[in-house]
């Protein structure tokens, strides 16, 4: 198991990408892609991303020239060969082949489209534009890597042994959560946390731990 502690407090990375796959997204946006491509493939639309807490002011907190890294970074991605067969070979809610070979074709060649990125009143105004199959798809890694490099910036001044402590309380806490939740009966639960996680290593931790401690009653997680 990944030390996550560790992992946070080693900044000697060039580029610690926080969005590693073009599908480390909720599954659910991956069927809106689908519909939305056979029936809208050319429709253009704008998405803009805006922080609605004001009192968190994300600019003041997250270098701008790391967050424009890490966009960057998710533009270098695309579907690998493992991750395109795994899609198109795979068996979902009980359906093989959800994803139809025209679909599969155009997301295999797809990059994201290109950002807008501005600085205002402490805020990021952060916008996309183009085909609408293709801007949906930056509303989960773009929330994902602005909630991941706040939680860096906010633990950045924080030492090794200090962050060991602040994650064991953190697993600790939530154990004690899954060990009351295994008492309910009928319980069934999911994870829907990939746009608002802590970090990618912490979400990872969350959903083996409650994998382990639920059984059954956890479900899975949308990504």
């Amino acid at each position: 198991m990944v030390d996550i502690a560790t992992r946070v407090w080693n900044h000697k990375w060039k580029i610690d990408p926080i969005v590693r796959s073009l599908i480390d997204t909720d599954f659910y946006k991956l069927l809106m892609c689908q519909s939305i491509f056979r029936n809208k493939p050319d429709t253009t639309v704008v998405f803009s991303l805006i922080n609605r807490s004001t009192k968190v002011r994300l600019a003041d907190l997250i270098d701008e020239g790391e967050l424009r890294e890490q966009l960057d970074h998710v533009r270098s991605l695309s579907l690998t060969r493992g991750e395109s067969t795994w899609l198109r070979g795979n068996t979902f809610y009980g359906k093989r082949q959800m994803f139809r070979s025209d679909f599969m074709e155009w997301f295999e060649g797809l990059r994201l489209p290109a950002y807008h990125l501005e600085k205002r009143d402490g805020q990021f105004e952060l916008t996309f534009e183009g085909s609408w199959p293709e801007v949906m798809l930056w509303e989960i890694p773009a929330l994902a890597v602005l909630m991941e490099l706040r939680s860096r910036a906010v633990l950045h001044d924080l030492g090794r042994f200090e962050l060991q402590v602040l994650y064991a309380r953190g697993m600790t806490r939530l154990w004690e959560k899954i060990e009351r939740l295994r008492r309910i009966d009928g319980l069934k639960i999911a994870d829907f946390g990939t746009r608002r996680r802590h970090g990618f290593l912490w979400q990872d931790w969350c959903v083996q731990a409650m994998q382990e401690g639920l059984g059954a009653k956890f479900i899975g997680t949308s990504n």
